[in-house]
């Protein structure tokens, strides 16, 4: 690649000093170098703000923002607002990419002619060599249907690169625990092309002391997303409204099974998800292009309220 570009990657820090240098670690040692490294010190209370800090003295590519605590969203959103680079990508401070990971999104898009360019996630944490995928590339329309379909794609924000340009009016919500979900449609179907490469090279350490490491009621925000996502679909991409309602009905069935399984429960909100489920259930029985697990999911809701909680219970027994 003759044309070295400049990348920004952007990384929220809070309160993760157990994990931090590994992250930066492995970023600093990334084989492609032209970048802008953007920590983000969320309002720390350990050690973190100080060790982002020490490596911007000992990088030039890094500068470090320092911020009162205002949520990932905020702190995303501000260095999106700074950045120079052409490209934008979002690690998470706990995490970890391989040394390849940032050449491969980018000779991907720049090979496909694409906007978006996304790989795997490894849910282990823990690098280890993988089977190199093919890149494929589809139309926004095709993603979003796949991301919403939760087959193979999916919408983290992490794991993507992104033409600077799809940000220019588009920023996280605030306050929200799901601002991921939020946030992507209006990124992809700006997108002409999208390429992804189904390798593992972004490994994602899943922790109780994340935000989503453990459920609470303030994560049922995403059955609000999901609704949205719904009306915005029927009113600007009717043929996604069935992947829309699908993601709808996943998103209502987690929340009811996570409330079975925590024994953290709203009987509002209970009735709210089974509401939901019960007027998705033959969507995501008869569309196609509906994963396995939400056709089981969508089976076994025919049969009622009770019968779903049932089998909830088994599982959480297992």
């Amino acid at each position: 690649m003759q044309h070295q570009p400049k990348i920004t990657i952007i990384v929220p820090v809070y309160n993760v000093e157990k994990y931090l240098d590994e992250c930066v670690g492995s970023i600093v040692n990334q084989s492609y170098r032209n970048l802008e490294i953007i920590l983000v010190d969320d309002g720390s209370t350990d050690s973190s703000s100080d060790m982002c800090d020490r490596w911007a003295d000992n990088d030039s590519r890094i500068r470090t923002i320092h911020q009162s605590n205002s949520g990932p969203s905020a702190a995303r959103n501000n260095a999106v607002n700074i950045c120079t680079g052409q490209y934008i990508t979002f690690i998470d401070s706990d995490d970890v990419i391989a040394p390849q990971y940032i050449k491969t999104l980018l000779t991907n898009m720049v090979n496909a002619d694409a906007d978006i360019s996304s790989l795997s996630l490894n849910l282990s944490a823990t690098q280890h060599s993988a089977p190199a995928g093919k890149p494929v590339t589809m139309t926004a329309i095709e993603a979003v249907e796949g991301i919403l379909h939760q087959r193979k794609l999916d919408n983290a924000v992490a794991g993507k690169l992104y033409k600077r340009c799809l940000w220019d009016s588009v920023r996280f919500r605030t306050g929200i625990y799901y601002e991921d979900l939020e946030v992507f449609y209006h990124l992809y179907l700006q997108a002409q092309l999208v390429v992804h490469q189904d390798t593992p090279l972004y490994f994602y350490r899943q922790h109780t002391s994340s935000r989503m490491g453990s459920f609470n009621l303030k994560r049922a925000d995403v059955l609000n997303v999901v609704d949205e996502i719904e009306q915005y679909m029927e009113q600007h991409h009717p043929m996604l409204l069935n992947a829309a309602r699908d993601r709808k009905f996943s998103a209502n069935m987690n929340i009811l099974w996570l409330m079975t399984s925590t024994g953290i429960t709203s009987p509002q909100l209970a009735d709210r998800c089974w509401a939901n489920i019960k007027a998705l259930r033959w969507n995501s029985l008869t569309s196609r292009n509906v994963r396995l697990k939400n056709r089981m999911g969508a089976l076994v809701a025919t049969l009622g309220r009770r019968a779903l909680i049932f089998t909830f219970g088994i599982f959480k027994i297992s």
